[in-house]
C-alpha cells in the first residue's frame, strides 16, 4: 500500500488505552512487544466505517463505455479493468487493518471514552518511525469530517496516479461528530499483529486516575527505551488538561535491545574514497561504530559518502547494514551528527571484537 509523505519528518501522534486489569495487561504486554493490534474496518467501534456510495457506480461505467463504443474491443476490456480494480478496492478495504491514532494528547473526551475514564494512559509515537518498520505495507493519512458519505464517482477510478485519494474516500472520511478525535488513521494491508520499532514511542502519559502501581508497571517493564514520562494534570479553574514531566522511576544504563554486530570483511574501505573526501576518513570507522549498533543490526554491509545526499564540503555518510535475510536498511549522518553519536558509545575499546576485518 502507500504513505503519504507528510511536511514534517518528526509527526507525533498518541494512542489512548485503558481498561480493566486484564486490558491493562495486555496492552502492556503489547508495548513490550513492540506490536500493536490494526483491526479490520468491521471491528471499529463507528458502524458507519467505510460508509461509500457506489451502487451505481458500475452502471455507469455500462453507460460511459457504451457512449464511448459499443461493440468496441478495446472499450470492454478498459471497462473489464476498472469494473475488477473497484472491486479488488473493495475487498481490500474490507480485509485492510486499521490503526486509529490522533493528534491530541490533553483531549478530555479521548481520555474519557479510551483511556477508561481518565484511569489508562496514552502513548506517543513518532509517526515515520512507527511507519517505516512496515516499509510499503503502510498507508497514513489525516481523516476527513463530512456531514455526509462519500460517493464513488466514474473519475475516482479513472485516476490511476491518485491512489491516495481513492484509498482515502474509502475508509478515511466519518462524519463530523468524530471531529474531536483529531484521528490519524495508519492503514495496514493485512489486519491483525504488527511489529514496530521500539524507537517510536517516545512518550507515554498517565492519565489524571491511573493507579500509581500501574505508573510504577509501566515504568519497570518499558526500562532502558529512553522513553519520557509525563503526568496528566487538570488545569486551575478550567476544563482543560496539561502534561507535566515526571521522573522515570526506574533508570538503567542497560539499552532495550542493544547489541554489537559484526561488520562485514572490506565493508569499510578508506583507500576507495574520493579524493575531494579524504580528510573525512576517519568517519569511516566511528560510522561503523554506530551502524553496528543499531538495535536491528545484523550485520554492517557498506560504510560510505553518499553521493545523493552530500554538497561540497559537507559529506553525508552511510551505513548499510542487513537487518533480515531480505532486507538491508541505510542509515545517514553527517560528520557532527557522527561526532554526536560516538561521544555517547561507552564501549568502544572494551568489548571484544567482533568485526571480519580484526
Amino acid at each position: 500500500m502507500l504513505h503519504i509523505k507528510r511536511d514534517s519528518e518528526h509527526v507525533r501522534v498518541f494512542k489512548y488505552r485503558g481498561g480493566d486489569e486484564s486490558i491493562f495487561i495486555r496492552d502492556l504486554k503489547s508495548l513490550e512487544k513492540d506490536t500493536f493490534w490494526s483491526p479490520t474496518i468491521n471491528r471499529l467501534n463507528d458502524p458507519c466505517e467505510g460508509l461509500v456510495f457506489h451502487e451505481d457506480l458500475l452502471s455507469k461505467i455500462d453507460l460511459t463505455a457504451g457512449l464511448l463504443g459499443e461493440g468496441s474491443v478495446e472499450v470492454a476490456n478498459s471497462v473489464d479493468a476498472v469494473k475488477q480494480s473497484l472491486k479488488e478496492l473493495i475487498e481490500k478495504k474490507d480485509s485492510a487493518g486499521i490503526y486509529s491514532l490522533s493528534k491530541d494528547c490533553t483531549d478530555e473526551l479521548l481520555w474519557a471514552h479510551y483511556a477508561n475514564s481518565h484511569e489508562g494512559f496514552c502513548i506517543e509515537y513518532e509517526l515515520d518511525t512507527l511507519v517505516y518498520f512496515g516499509r510499503n505495507d503502510y498507508y497514513t493519512f489525516d481523516v476527513k469530517y463530512s456531514n455526509h458519505p462519500p460517493f464513488l464517482h466514474i473519475n475516482d477510478m479513472l485516476k490511476v496516479n491518485d491512489k491516495a485519494s481513492l484509498i482515502q474516500k474509502l475508509i478515511g472520511i466519518k462524519s463530523k461528530r468524530w471531529a474531536y478525535e483529531k484521528e490519524v488513521r495508519l492503514v495496514t494491508s493485512v489486519a491483525g499483529l504488527q511489529h514496530y520499532d521500539y524507537r517510536a514511542v517516545k512518550a507515554i502519559y498517565f492519565g489524571l486516575r491511573m493507579p500509581e502501581e500501574r505508573k510504577q508497571k509501566v515504568m519497570k517493564r518499558l526500562c532502558g527505551r529512553d522513553i519520557k514520562y509525563y503526568q496528566i494534570h487538570l488545569k486551575s479553574s478550567s476544563y482543560k488538561f496539561s502534561a507535566e514531566a515526571i521522573d522515570d522511576q526506574y533508570p538503567t544504563d542497560t539499552k532495550y535491545l542493544y547489541s554489537i554486530a559484526p561488520i562485514a570483511e572490506y565493508a569499510v574501505e578508506p583507500s576507495t574514497l574520493s579524493e575531494k573526501w579524504s580528510e573525512f576518513s576517519p568517519y569511516l570507522d566511528k560510522m561503523a561504530e554506530i551502524v553496528r549498533r543499531e538495535p536491528y543490526c545484523n550485520e554492517v554491509q557498506m560504510v560510505e559518502v553518499s553521493h545523493d545526499k552530500s554538497k561540497p564540503g559537507k559529506p553525508v555518510f552511510y551505513g548499510q547494514y542487513q537487518r533480515s535475510k531480505y532486507r538491508y536498511e541505510n542509515l545517514y549522518l553527517t560528520p557532527e551528527q557522527i561526532d554526536e553519536r560516538y561521544l555517547r558509545i561507552k564501549d568502544i575499546g572494551r568489548i571484544k571484537c567482533v568485526t571480519k576485518r580484526c
